[in-house]
């Protein structure tokens, strides 16, 4: 068995649980689970296998299941839209605020009370642990569930998840902090039960990490391979992409899908690439390299030396990688820039038939870089500023090449 550290990342949090789903998939079984934060609220669902309530909850996310105000105006606080014709309705927003002593978490405590079922983790076999700070103490606390006395587990996950900016609560008489003060990603909390194996879920969050401590861990780091939000920005769809993301990025992480930002299946193998790079008529390789200002020399040498590098630079890739990564890269930039979903798998013909589909409904540039001389078409710099247009037209006649070869 293994065991997972969540860290804390407020409204990120959605991708968590989307990382949980994808091992559960996998038949990998959890036997600890330590967080802060958030980490610790979703932790708690883990240790209680509510693994249908924690992806529907994130599912449906909503400002109002944290904080007791205008989400409306929440919503346009957090992302800083402040213009002149709401200014007047912010300064009041904040000085509602300051009047209340903080914002109001009463939903959030209502949340966990639903939703936290201490019986559960009192006699789950799995190990539970959270993070907090004791500003009355001016102390770090690190809590398994034998710790923390009878009937306070839903008050002291509440204390993990108490950022500044909240409305002023006490626990046996005395205030607390989020955990992410002290440490936002609480391995040490679990490797002190004897996992040696751990499963690290973070969510570029800022916080606070304590070193690891035992340096013979195998620790399988998971984290966002893109946008998940900020740290209060309970939006319904940024949290369906959380979702979605944290599944996929876990199944890439056990060799499940490939890429670097796509998720791709059934990549054909190296010598394959090698081989449609080759198999170029001679025609076809001093076409691509007459783009770039390279009209002669063997065909062969200028496609393996002088195009494959030059790609190499325009997308600022490392000359050591393999030519199916390569390849592989420069499609997916492709991808990006046509604006193909970046969140679901893809096989590698589905993925290259539609980007060709795109490239071809692609807007055409009214310079073109064929048009300049030679000795600027070689410069850096105009391949860069060109590169997309270059791809697509590498792309075609790479494709068209695959048409009559297959």
């Amino acid at each position: 068995m293994v065991g997972i550290v969540l860290q804390g990342g407020g409204a990120k949090g959605g991708y968590q649980i989307g990382v949980w789903k994808a091992l559960r998939e996998l038949g990998i079984e959890i036997g600890g689970v330590t967080g802060t934060s958030i980490g610790a609220i979703n932790g708690a669902l883990i240790v209680q296998d509510k693994f249908e309530e924690a992806y529907n909850l994130w599912y449906n996310v909503d400002p109002r299941l944290v904080i007791k105000d205008d989400p409306e105006l929440y919503k346009q606080l957090i992302n800083l839209d402040i213009d002149i014709k709401n200014v007047q309705m912010y300064f009041e927003y904040l000085k509602k605020i300051i009047r209340q002593k903080g914002l109001d978490i009463e939903p959030l405590k209502d949340l966990i009370e639903k939703e936290i079922d201490e019986a559960c983790m009192r006699s789950s076999n799995i190990v539970f642990g959270l993070v907090t700070v004791s500003l009355s103490d001016l102390k770090p606390m690190e809590l398994y569930v034998k710790d923390i006395e009878e009937g306070k587990i839903k008050d002291y996950i509440l204390a993990s998840s108490f950022l500044p900016g909240f409305k002023s609560q006490t626990l046996d008489g005395k205030k607390f902090l989020d955990g992410g003060f002290y440490d936002n990603l609480p391995i040490n909390l679990l490797a002190k039960k004897g996992f040696k194996e751990i499963i690290a879920v973070e969510l570029n969050a800022i916080g606070i990490e304590q070193p690891v401590k035992n340096k013979e861990l195998v620790i399988r780091r998971i984290k966002p391979s893109g946008d998940v939000g900020k740290l209060l920005e309970f939006d319904k769809e940024r949290s369906r992409n959380n979702l979605k993301m944290g599944y996929l990025d876990t199944m890439k992480s056990y060799g499940k899908c490939y890429g670097s930002s796509y998720y791709l299946t059934d990549i054909p193998e190296e010598s394959v690439f090698f081989d449609k790079l080759i198999q170029l008529s001679d025609e076809q390789i001093l076409t691509m390299g007459k783009i770039i200002g390279y009209e002669t020399g063997y065909p062969k040498r200028l496609m393996l030396e002088v195009i494959v590098s030059e790609l190499c630079e325009m997308l600022g890739f490392d000359l050591s990688m393999s030519y199916g990564e390569i390849v592989l890269g420069a499609l997916e930039y492709l991808a990006a820039a046509t604006n193909i979903e970046r969140l679901k798998f893809y096989d590698y013909e589905t993925f290259l038939n539609l980007i060709l589909k795109k490239c071809a409904k692609a807007p055409q540039k009214t310079f073109d870089i064929e048009f300049m001389p030679k000795v600027l078409r070689r410069q850096s710099l105009v391949q860069k500023t060109f590169k997309e247009e270059l791809l697509m037209k590498w792309l075609v006649l790479m494709a068209s090449n695959e048409d009559t070869t297959s």
